[in-house]
């Protein structure tokens, strides 16, 4: 067996011991549904911070507020994006600065209230004053009820990132919020106009939810919701085996096959996952004697990388390999061709190594990572450093937890480093890595460097000004095509979602994310 080979092998076992853990878990001790109504049981990997969709921006939290708040827009990831969930018309201006947004009709909150522009004024400007909502909130200039029905957004300047801004934030009920005042997100409430209102609310074990009988969209077919906060992904297993749950996400890739015969054909879906792993390359590394500045040893880096051991080592071949930093079936303004991708060739990858005058081969440093030697970030630096190595390429290998990694990535105080990113609808979020506004955030420092940085931000400007996605994906092509012509960000893979469901569950198309319980239904 061949060095790859075996680290491949080894990797994929790695996996396994890191996410299915002992397999005589204890069984789950959730109780048992109570009453004759059948209650749809879900997973938390771990403890809901709050019922406060403004409390913070993690994904885990966003994926129960979806039942319970809605947006001005909403978004359905297996239609290609955004679409007006509470606007019921929206109209621009000639400038593209003032959205007039005419709110949907017969729309009440939980709580009896009717939806009005009032509820939308506040919830916009309370999250404007939050400094973790600045990335949505920045370019809103200001936001004022033109009448009840109806609510004027102005922005600082056009930019048609704005749909993420009137997606992400979930209009709540004025009075309700104040009324609860500091309680307002660790009691239940009812102050969104989503499908489902919470009844019960504890950090430790979870959330029950209830159906909105009177939601402007139809009652929901499922009537009780529960979900259950449970961190071990043995006990996962159990569970689900034990049909303590019906909706499983996520599935660990170790109990992929066990899960999926389980449930049958018709139960259990493998998709595409809106995220990306790539590799960073600091050209401008403090450490590495100039090594990295040279364009032939970046480009010999990315020639040695076989993202097909990549995806068998972390994702047991279930992955897809990335060419760009979102994928385009979930972000259609994401570039997919009209610029170099680096097809694995180790043959080319030691000829540019000959060029740049390292015949026979060059140390280019540490790869870093996070958080474990056997996460999914920390077997891919593994399997680079050995795809490297084929090459003639030396690197050590650092991986650590976050807390030790991520202060020396955004302060590019690297060789070089293996990062994750997911869940991001609008390819205008490429400006986190290579706009200068975004210092602290970026992983490549562009501006001031050897590339045309400023043709970068320029295009970031242009495809967030366009309001038509043909020409936003003109503008980000051109700028994805100095980026990777720079050979330092390389996109690897697409992490795999996998998904089961209870054999009398029905629901829907699956998505890799942002899934909606008022899609499911109970199969009679």
């Amino acid at each position: 067996m061949k060095k790859r080979d075996y680290l491949i092998v080894l990797m994929i076992l790695m996996v396994g011991l890191l996410l299915s853990g002992c397999s005589s878990a204890p069984k789950s001790s959730a109780p048992a549904a109570s009453g004759n109504e059948k209650v749809l049981k879900l997973r938390l990997p771990s403890s809901l911070a709050s019922l406060n969709p403004q409390h913070t921006t993690a994904l885990r939290d966003m994926k129960v507020w979806t039942q319970i708040y809605e947006g001005l827009y909403g978004i359905d990831e297996s239609k290609n994006g955004y679409y007006q969930e509470l606007a019921k018309d929206v109209k621009l201006s000639a400038d593209k600065k003032v959205y007039t947004i005419t709110l949907r009709d017969g729309v009440k909150f939980q709580n009896g209230e009717p939806l009005k522009a009032s509820d939308v004024v506040f919830t916009y400007m309370r999250a404007k004053k939050d400094p973790r909502f600045g990335y949505l909130t920045a370019k809103i200039k200001d936001v004022t009820a033109v009448n009840d029905s109806t609510v004027n957004i102005t922005l600082s300047e056009a930019y048609a990132p704005i749909l993420h801004t009137f997606y992400s934030l979930k209009i709540m009920n004025e009075k309700e919020v104040t009324s609860l005042g500091d309680k307002f997100g660790t009691v239940p409430s009812k102050a969104g106009t989503g499908p489902y209102y919470p009844t019960e609310y504890n950090v430790a074990t979870g959330v029950k939810l209830q159906a909105f009988e009177n939601y402007w969209g139809g009652a929901p077919n499922i009537k009780k919701v529960e979900y259950r906060v449970i961190s071990d992904e043995a006990t996962v297993q159990v569970s689900f085996h034990n049909k303590e749950l019906d909706y499983l996400e996520d599935v660990a890739l170790s109990n992929w096959n066990a899960l999926k015969e389980q449930v049958g054909p018709e139960n259990h879906a493998m998709i595409k996952g809106n995220n990306i792993h790539f590799l960073a390359v600091n050209y401008q590394s403090p450490t590495n004697n100039s090594v990295l500045a040279n364009d032939k040893v970046r480009q010999a880096i990315f020639y040695a990388i076989n993202k097909d051991d990549i995806n068998k080592a972390m994702a047991a071949g279930h992955g897809t390999p990335a060419v760009s930093y979102m994928p385009h079936e979930y972000v259609p303004t994401s570039p997919e061709t009209g610029f170099e991708t680096y097809k694995f060739n180790i043959a080319k990858a030691k000829e540019l190594l000959k060029e740049a005058g390292y015949p026979n081969g060059v140390d280019v440093g540490t790869i870093i990572s996070y958080p474990s030697p056997t996460s999914f970030n920390g077997i891919i630096a593994q399997v680079i450093q050995s795809n490297l190595a084929e090459a003639g390429i030396k690197a050590g290998v650092q991986v650590a937890v976050n807390s030790i990694i991520t202060p020396k990535m955004y302060a590019q105080n690297y060789d070089l480093a293996v990062f994750s990113d997911s869940n991001n609808f609008d390819f205008n979020n490429i400006r986190q890595q290579v706009h200068s506004e975004s210092k602290g955030m970026y992983l490549v420092k562009y501006k001031d460097g050897k590339f045309d940085w400023q043709r970068i931000e320029k295009l970031v400007e242009l495809g967030a000004a366009a309001s038509d996605n043909n020409e936003r994906l003109k503008n980000y092509t051109e700028l994805w095509k100095i980026v990777m012509n720079s050979a330092t960000i390389h996109p690897l893979i697409h992490r795999p979602v996998a998904i089961v469901w209870a054999k009398d569950l029905n629901i829907g198309k699956p998505v890799p994310t942002i899934y909606k319980v008022k899609a499911f239904s109970w199969k009679k």
